[in-house]
């Protein structure tokens, strides 16, 4: 294991506070629709088979880095060598920068859409790219602590609670009524929901005493999926299945329906607190890829991060449309789902290979 200093690691159940915002980016905004396209009424049946997964996943994550006592930086170079395993690395590296990319730019659309239409987008990238200067520059402590601060950003989840008189009861009837197809189609779709744990593997030798951290990184997903299914309940009791394929986000609806005598437009406040979704993921992810730098050449996090983020600006501001947009959400998809569900169990199977050759010689 690297030696990093104590003064720099955290606590093991901080891991929960972490693991969660990762889970909870601005894509839970929309994580209902195609699910409830494929499965209908049903869709919940395929969140809980993914979530199923998700721990296993997280399992393997914890068997590796354990067994290793190392960062996935260190064990790439271990089981594949120096040159292959940096290339490995810097697959990672791009892979982080554009989930960055991709959140604050889906969050800028999201402004532009629902409160400034005319906003330009490189004052707001600007802003919130000197603010992912300010936390990651500060280290990986400070990012644990806007993980927790991003928290608060649950207190909108009572907004459902005013959409009541407006669900229908009947829209999850009748039960069970698809394929195992549609089934398998919906799990697919959903497993996009569970991408972020793979930040994990970059961040291990910044824990104390690491494998206490498991269960709290399975509690976190746990906790997740509670809140995914909930939405997913929202999403059918609300919409018509005709009508939720015309919402572009329909986690966001639900703020219409707040009324306050000293607030007019409350969804103007649900909207800009999704900020507190960005900023997690944002930081972890560029902190990620500073981290792998870092190991890879001996530089500073520092000095590559200003690097960093000025690549991210100009690639921020050439997203012109939400066309661009979506295109980079199914690159990252894909490439997610290749990362979590078919990487790391290859690794995983390596790495006990590894370890049965390792007692037995």
């Amino acid at each position: 294991m690297n030696s990093v200093h104590e003064r720099y690691t955290v606590s093991p159940y901080l891991i929960f506070f972490m693991v969660q915002p990762m889970l909870f980016g601005l894509e839970f905004l929309s994580m209902s629709i195609k699910p409830i396209q494929l499965a209908g009424q049903d869709a919940w049946f395929p969140l809980f088979i993914c979530a199923f997964i998700a721990h296993i996943v997280m399992y393997m994550i914890y068997q590796i880095l354990n067994q290793n006592q190392a960062d996935l930086i260190q064990i790439h170079q271990q089981f594949f060598g120096k040159w292959v395993g940096g290339g490995l690395n810097m697959i990672f590296i791009t892979y982080f920068m554009l989930v960055s990319i991709y959140q604050i730019r889906l969050f800028i659309e999201i402004i532009q859409v629902w409160i400034f239409p005319d906003l330009e987008t490189w004052p707001v990238a600007l802003v919130l790219l000197a603010l992912t200067y300010y936390m990651v520059s500060g280290g990986f402590r400070v990012i644990v602590g806007i993980c927790m601060l991003s928290f608060l950003n649950q207190i909108f989840f009572l907004s459902m609670f005013f959409t009541f008189p407006y669900l229908h009861f009947n829209n999850l009837t009748p039960i069970m009524d698809h394929s195992l197809m549609d089934f398998i189609k919906a799990t697919k779709e959903l497993s996009f929901s569970y991408r972020g744990m793979e930040f994990l593997l970059f961040c291990y030798t910044f824990i104390k005493a690491p494998q206490k951290s498991q269960k709290w990184s399975q509690w976190a997903i746990i906790s997740m999926t509670i809140l995914y299914l909930v939405e997913i309940f929202f999403s059918l009791l609300l919409f018509k299945p005709e009508q939720l394929p015309t919402e572009i986000w329909p986690a966001l609806s639900k703020y219409k329906f707040v009324q306050f005598p000293f607030i007019e437009r409350f969804e103007f406040i649900g909207s800009s607190a999704m900020i507190l979704r960005i900023f997690p993921i944002v930081c972890l992810s560029t902190w990620s890829s500073g981290r792998i730098m870092k190991s890879m050449f001996s530089v500073k996090q520092r000095t590559m991060l200003p690097f960093f983020l000025v690549l991210m600006f100009i690639a921020v501001c050439c997203v012109p449309n939400r066309k661009s947009i979506e295109g980079i959400q199914t690159w990252i998809s894909m490439t997610g789902f290749c990362i979590l569900y078919v990487y790391i169990p290859f690794l995983y199977i390596l790495n006990a290979i590894k370890m049965k050759v390792r007692r037995t010689a």
